[in-house]
């Protein structure tokens, strides 16, 4: 963020009018007089044009007196420009409801009842704001979060009544507290705070008022101001890989950006987007020297390619992983998986014993019979006899028992284009309330499950799972039409019962094993 001042100067022209300076002389007069007789021509009682005041000037000076023409206190259009107050509605004169406008932002702790507007004695205007907190442990009362640039402030606020404060403020974490003031007057007493912002906030600055031990009238506040002070570099407009020096009022590169390559490290050179980057034949770390044969090692000394073996001294202590001898890093080996999201394809489930990707029906897979394989014909209460998966749709016996919803009509084998195996799960005839869909109650040891399937077709599909301990949260997912979707929708569930699912969907490969954590 950007900001921009600018101070218009006037220039003040003053003209002054002065008369002619030359001596005063008797015009045409000497020795001797011609044709004079009794009576001097030309000459009287006074000098012609000459009196006792010089023509055009008297005893001011034309278009001047006791003041400066546009001027006066302060010069025009000129100076420091008028402060800014930062905070909206400082003297909580507007209150749409119960509480202020502006006001009791995301890190407020103070209940509404606890805040209250004050029409009798406001130090400005017509309002203030009364803070109820008898407590000795502090409560916070916040503006609501704004973007803030980078800079220094200096605040003020009125208080008056009986109780604590101190201020601190909130960007994106809270900052040190002041030491708390104490008020005890029926009289406003102007408070002070300042604070320093390193850089801009976006979107989350809050001002902090923390009140304890407020008792009696309790305590008041009124006429908050927080003023930004101007820096040299408020004149400055800097391109977004530049930041402003204040000291300098000059625009420097960013850390890792430049203008020119002496601004980069030895081994590196400025890019056309002022970007420092490693230079042809330089690296920084072993991929780096990929495309060198020969010398596949990137020597960190020197940022130089040497021979050698990237793997040397590697060592990878995770099952799953494996010396990557492009990078020398330890990465996911093909194979190995650290949860379900790894595993794809037709090894949808983690094995956590060994950390490599097993099938659906593979022991590590909680789900019994995920791939969608086995079907049987088995009967279900008020509904008869009808093919489904085995180990699936689960009794729904109400509130605290719940199960499958959608009616078993509408379950389908599908063996077209199955993602793994040769069956997944189809369901059809669209509906617009969503029906639950579950397996039947299972026992799980208590810990953390990675859980994944695909899905594909038209329409939108949620997920949770319930236990006894309840519902877990709902997660929403849409389909993709044509091809197979990945989804991980429960990344820790201990359940009894499966996901809420919307029909016209088909499900392959539903994997959810247990982690080992």
């Amino acid at each position: 963020m950007k900001l921009f001042r600018v101070n218009l100067r006037s220039l003040l022209v003053l003209l002054v009018a002065c008369g002619d300076s030359t001596p005063l002389q008797t015009p045409d007069a000497g020795e001797p007089l011609a044709d004079s007789g009794i009576e001097k021509p030309d000459a009287g009682g006074e000098t012609p044009d000459a009196g006792g005041e010089t023509p055009d000037a008297g005893t001011e000076t034309p278009d001047a007196g006791t003041e400066t023409p546009d001027a006066g206190t302060g010069t025009p259009d000129a100076g420091t420009p008028p402060s800014v107050n930062v905070i909206d509605n400082w003297g909580f004169e507007t209150w749409p409801g119960a509480l202020p406008e502006k006001w009791l932002g995301s890190t407020s702790n103070f209940t509404s009842t606890s805040v209250e507007k004050v029409t009798a004695g406001a130090f400005e205007g017509v309002n203030a704001v009364r803070l109820t907190n008898p407590s000795t442990t502090h409560k916070r009362f916040t503006t609501q979060a704004k973007s803030m640039p980078a800079g220094r402030y200096s605040c003020t606020f009125q208080a008056r009544g009986t109780g604590e404060v101190r201020n601190a403020f909130f960007g994106s974490d809270y900052s040190t507290y002041s030491a708390y003031t104490p008020v005890d007057s029926t009289q406003w007493t102007k408070l002070a705070y300042g604070f320093n912002l390193a850089s801009d906030v976006f979107d989350t600055f809050e001002l902090i008022f923390s009140v304890r031990n407020t008792s009696g009238d309790h305590l008041l506040i009124d006429d908050v101001h927080c003023v930004r002070a101007d820096e040299p570099c408020d004149q400055v407009s800097c391109e977004a890989w530049e930041r402003c020096v204040n000291a300098t009022a000059t625009c420097e590169p960013l850390a890792g950006r430049c203008n020119v390559d002496m601004n980069c490290s030895e081994w590196q050179v400025c890019d056309g987007t002022h970007t420092c980057v490693v230079a042809q034949n330089r690296c920084a770390r072993h991929a780096d020297c990929a495309n060198a044969p020969g010398t596949p090692v990137c020597d960190i000394a020197t940022h130089q390619c040497v021979p050698g073996n990237p793997c040397a001294g590697v060592t990878c202590g995770n099952p799953a992983t494996s010396c990557n001898p492009t990078t020398g890093v330890c990465e996911l080996a093909a194979g190995g998986c650290f949860t379900t999201y790894d595993c794809r394809g037709e090894l949808p489930a983690c094995d956590s014993a060994t950390r490599r990707c097993v099938a659906a029906d593979h022991p590590a897979n909680i789900i019994r019979n995920g791939g969608f394989e086995s079907w049987n014909t088995h009967y279900i209460p008020y509904q008869g006899n009808h093919l489904i998966p085995d180990y699936w749709y689960g009794i729904d016996n109400g509130l605290t028992d719940p199960g499958t919803e959608i009616k078993p009509t509408r379950l389908v084998r599908y063996t077209k284009a199955a993602h793994g195996g040769s069956s997944a799960l189809q369901f059809v005839v669209p509906i617009q309330v969503a029906e639950r869909f579950s397996l039947e109650k299972f026992n799980v040891p208590a810990g953390n499950y990675s859980c994944s399937y695909r899905v594909r077709g038209h329409g939108t599909i949620r997920h949770r799972s319930y236990s006894s301990a309840g519902w877990s949260v709902v997660r929403i997912a849409p389909a993709a039409p044509a091809a197979w979707a990945f989804h991980a929708p429960l990344p820790r569930a201990p359940f009894l019962t499966a996901p809420r699912m919307v029909p016209k969907m088909m499900f392959p490969n539903m994997a959810f094993p247990f982690s080992g954590e």
